[in-house]
């Protein structure tokens, strides 16, 4: 536990110095300010000013942000790794008692825990969506996506130039709500290999519709998690021998 509260205080500093991660730091408080003040205002202003009802897209809203905040904790655990790759820090935790199995751990774990507590505010406090069931089915997908967005950074890049450029891949995340949301029937089985497309069906699913039809995508949803984790650990492995 020493060597993981270690780890953890380093993060922390290493946060405060680097702008970049500094601000993926703020950005999901940012996201929560946004959904809390900032939506109430935008809807009245639309009603008022253009007859358009933005509350009828409050769910959608909510399941766009809610993607989006896994992303940014995957983004700043995966310039981390890079950063520590780097400088051979990943090489020098293998040969310690902290092995590489428990780095790996550390750096997986860490970001789908702030995820998970990040995303249960966030639903909580957003005032965007009710809780159901189907919100805490839809957490646990969420939470899982913020390790793999890490690991698929850190094993497809080289340094962390390429990192942050690859990061924009993370746009793709917003593509599950829009096609839960907004793409009729069957054409939703396009969004299938999409993380993000599972957890976003799950917030999105009707508030009269049953909790068992939620166990079916859920299942689904962790399968692809689960399989695309091993495999980005894996390639992580391969890459940082």
């Amino acid at each position: 536990m020493n060597i993981y509260r270690a780890l953890l205080l380093k993060d922390l500093r290493h946060a405060a110095r680097d702008p970049v991660l500094l601000a993926l730091v703020i950005g999901p408080l940012a996201l929560l300010l946004l959904a809390r003040f900032g939506f109430p205002v935008a809807a009245n202003w639309l009603s008022t000013y253009m007859s358009f009802s933005l509350h009828e897209y409050r769910h959608f809203t909510a399941a766009l942000f809610a993607t989006t905040i896994p992303m940014l904790a995957g983004m700043m655990t995966g310039l981390m790794m890079l950063d520590e790759r780097d400088e051979h820090l990943v090489a020098y935790y293998a040969v310690t008692p902290l092995r590489r199995g428990g780095y790996l751990r550390y750096r997986l774990l860490l970001p789908s825990l702030l995820s998970f507590i990040l995303l249960a505010l966030f639903l909580w406090l957003s005032d965007l969506a009710a809780w159901r069931a189907e919100s805490a089915l839809a957490l646990l997908l969420l939470a899982l996506e913020a390790p793999g967005f890490g690991l698929f950074l850190a094993a497809c890049s080289a340094n962390k130039v390429e990192g942050l450029a690859l990061s924009k891949l993370g746009g793709l995340f917003i593509a599950g709500p829009l096609v839960a949301e907004f793409v009729p029937g069957g054409w939703q089985l396009l969004a299938a290999p999409l993380p993000t497309y599972w957890p976003a069906r799950l917030l999105l699913t009707d508030d009269g519709a049953a909790t068992l039809h939620a166990y079916g995508p859920f299942i689904i949803g962790l399968t692809l998690h689960i399989a695309l984790l091993v495999w980005l650990r894996r390639s992580f492995l391969i890459r940082s021998d």
